[in-house]
C-alpha cells in the first residue's frame, strides 16, 4: 500500500498521532484532518505530514479515510464523508461502542461504491509500539476489491506485531461492557468512595500499603482519561445496564455477607474468584507481577 493515501479526521487527538506515524512509516501520504487549526498545525509539523482544514478537499482522493472522533459524532462522519469518497476507496472508525457506527457504515456501503470495515485498538495513546497489542475489527462490505484491501490493510498491523481479531457486533459490544465499561466503573467508583471519607489523598498514603497503592495509580490513570469517552462507553452501551444488574445484585449480596458476619458466604467468594481465574495465564503469576509493578513504583521514587 506504499504510496497511497490516508486522511485522519480527527488526527489532532492521541490515537490520530500515533497511526499517523503509523501510515509514514508504512509510506502512506498522510494528511490529518480536525477542526481546531492551531492544534492540527502543531500536530502536523510534529509528525510531519500534512493537513487540510476542508473536509471534502481532505477525502476526496483519499484511498483510505480514518474516523477517529468522540463515538457519539462518528456515525453522522461516516455518511458525510462517504459522498465524497472514491470508488473502492476504504473507511473505517476506531470507536468503542459499533452499534450505531456499523449502521452509518452499513448504510453508506450500500450506497456508495466504497469499502468499509469497522476497527477497535485495545490500547490508548500513551503506547510506544503497537506489539502485542490487539485490534478488533468488524468486517462490514464493499466492491470486488473488498477482501484485497482489508487484508493489505491487516497485513500491515500484523507487520507491526498487532494481534487482530475478528469478532460481531453484538459480542464486541458485550465483551466490551465487561473489559472496558466494568474497570472504568470499579476506578471512577473507587475514588469517589475514598474522597466521601473526608480523608485527603495525602493523609492516606502516610497508612497505604501495595494494595491501595496500586489501586489508586490505576483509578489515577482512568479519571485522566476523556470523560466523554468514558461516559460514552458505559451510557450508549446497552450491555452495561446488564452488567450494572449484574452488580447491584451482588453488591448487595456481599453487604449482606458482611453484616451478617458470613465467614462461609466470604470464603465462598473467594472460591467463585478462584475457580473463575485459576486456567488463566497470568494467575499463577499475579503475586510476582504485583509486586514487579511496585518495584517499578519504588524505582521512580513514588512514595
Amino acid at each position: 500500500m506504499k504510496g497511497k493515501k490516508i486522511t485522519i479526521i480527527g488526527g489532532s487527538g492521541g490515537l490520530g498521532r500515533i497511526f499517523a506515524r503509523f501510515f509514514k512509516k508504512h509510506g502512506f501520504d498522510v494528511t490529518l484532518m480536525a477542526r481546531n487549526e492551531e492544534r492540527l498545525k502543531k500536530v502536523s509539523q510534529e509528525v510531519g505530514v500534512k493537513y487540510e482544514l476542508n473536509l471534502q478537499k481532505s477525502v476526496s482522493n483519499a484511498d483510505i479515510v480514518m474516523v477517529s472522533i468522540p463515538i457519539r459524532s462518528t456515525p453522522e462522519m461516516i455518511e458525510k464523508v462517504a459522498q465524497y469518497l472514491k470508488e473502492n476507496a476504504l473507511i473505517f472508525d476506531i470507536t468503542s461502542l459499533k452499534f450505531e457506527v456499523v449502521k452509518s457504515l452499513r448504510k453508506v456501503q450500500e450506497r456508495y461504491p466504497i469499502n468499509c470495515i469497522s476497527l477497535h485498538p485495545m490500547f490508548g495513546p500513551g503506547i510506544e509500539d503497537l506489539k502485542n497489542f490487539v485490534m478488533l475489527y468488524l468486517k462490514i462490505g464493499g466492491t470486488d476489491q473488498y477482501e484485497s484491501i482489508t487484508n493489505e490493510l491487516f497485513n500491515l498491523f500484523k507487520k507491526e506485531g498487532l494481534k487482530i481479531t475478528e469478532t460481531t457486533l453484538d459480542f464486541h459490544d458485550m465483551m466490551i461492557a465487561l473489559t472496558l465499561g466494568v474497570p472504568h466503573m470499579f476506578n471512577i467508583l473507587f475514588l469517589n468512595l475514598i474522597k466521601e471519607s473526608n480523608q485527603p489523598i495525602d493523609e492516606l498514603m502516610k497508612y497505604t500499603g501495595t494494595t491501595f497503592l496500586l489501586q489508586k495509580l490505576f483509578a489515577e490513570n482512568i479519571i485522566q482519561k476523556e470523560v466523554e469517552m468514558l461516559g460514552e462507553i458505559q451510557m450508549d452501551n446497552f450491555q452495561f445496564q446488564n452488567i450494572l444488574e449484574l452488580f447491584e445484585h451482588l453488591l448487595k449480596s456481599y453487604r449482606k455477607t458482611i453484616k451478617t458476619k458470613d465467614m462461609e458466604g466470604f470464603k465462598k467468594l473467594f472460591s467463585n474468584g478462584i475457580e473463575y481465574s485459576k486456567n488463566d495465564k497470568h494467575y499463577n503469576n499475579a503475586y510476582k507481577y504485583f509486586y514487579q509493578f511496585i518495584k517499578i513504583l519504588k524505582n521512580d521514587d513514588f512514595k
